[in-house]
């Protein structure tokens, strides 16, 4: 009795076989890798370079899709991520806020493009498209008047936008932690916000020539950048990863809130226990 003869390969893989997907294409495969080497060194332009050059090469290939797709939400991820770095590092709104903006437009308008017409994740690239309108105006308008020094009010637009955005991109990726800070990086960059904070208050004519409104945002928003942590988690340091936020949250909040009513020494006090706070804490 002659033996059954093997087809591709496959026949003592069992059923398992039957539902593996195909490999993606190698010049995808090509492209993609290339987009990596680029996402690595946060080169975001070259970035769009290489998914543009994947765009014709995921025909069929459902997994090749899926990724490609990926790869401009996690583009809009980093891209968020950076200008809320760079809002909260510097206290301004930058050229570079509005260089990201135009990647997050291009991303998002290839993402609305590559999902089916009433599909959640369309919905969602086309409120990343609006919310990334609203940015690009909101630049535009501090670049011609506020070239400078950025008011809180002005800067604060900028971060409700960035925020907004980044909560949809995240649901769009299976892998947005790779675009995300882990906790030690947020806890170094809530450092420097609360030190702007501090910065940001004078003892001389205090009610009149502190920045009180900079400095609530500064607080503020850091306590919302380390809370975003726990609902969309980022890169994880093996050596941290137990790391707990959580007082340093409270302390920011409370400095914030202190910084609203515009109460000097209570301010300063509370902006203190907050620097102690994150100094106590191991990753820091």
């Amino acid at each position: 009795m002659s033996e059954t003869p093997e087809v591709n390969g496959a026949a003592n893989d069992g059923p398992a076989a039957e539902i593996r997907p195909d490999p993606a294409p190698q010049m995808f495969m090509l492209a993609m890798g290339k987009f990596s080497q680029a996402f690595a060194s946060s080169d975001f332009a070259e970035c769009v370079n290489w998914l543009k050059q994947a765009d014709s090469l995921t025909e069929g290939n459902n997994e090749a899709i899926q990724s490609h797709r990926e790869g401009y939400a996690r583009l809009i991820t980093a891209c968020a991520t950076k200008g809320i770095t760079l809002a909260l590092r510097t206290g301004n709104v930058l050229k570079q806020h509005t260089e990201l903006a135009g990647i997050i437009t291009r991303c998002a308008a290839a993402l609305s493009e590559k999902y089916p017409a009433n599909s959640g994740e369309k919905a969602m690239a086309t409120v990343i498209t609006g919310y990334t309108g609203q940015l690009t105006n909101r630049l535009n308008r501090v670049m011609a008047t506020e070239q400078y020094v950025t008011s809180a009010e002005k800067l604060d637009g900028v971060l409700d936008n960035l925020f907004d955005i980044l909560s949809f991109s995240v649901q769009l990726d299976r892998n947005s932690e790779e675009a995300l800070p882990g906790i030690c990086d947020r806890l170094a960059l809530a450092s420097t916000a609360a030190s702007n904070a501090d910065c940001s208050l004078t003892w001389f004519f205090s009610s009149k020539l502190s920045d009180w409104d900079k400095a609530e945002l500064y607080c503020r928003r850091a306590a919302q950048w380390l809370k975003h942590n726990v609902e969309s988690p980022g890169k994880v340091d093996p050596h941290f990863d137990e790391c707990d936020a959580g007082e340093v949250v409270a302390a920011l909040e409370k400095a914030a809130e202190a910084l609203k009513l515009r109460q000097y020494k209570q301010s300063k006090k509370l902006l203190e226990a907050a620097e102690a706070a994150l100094a106590d804490t191991v990753c820091v």
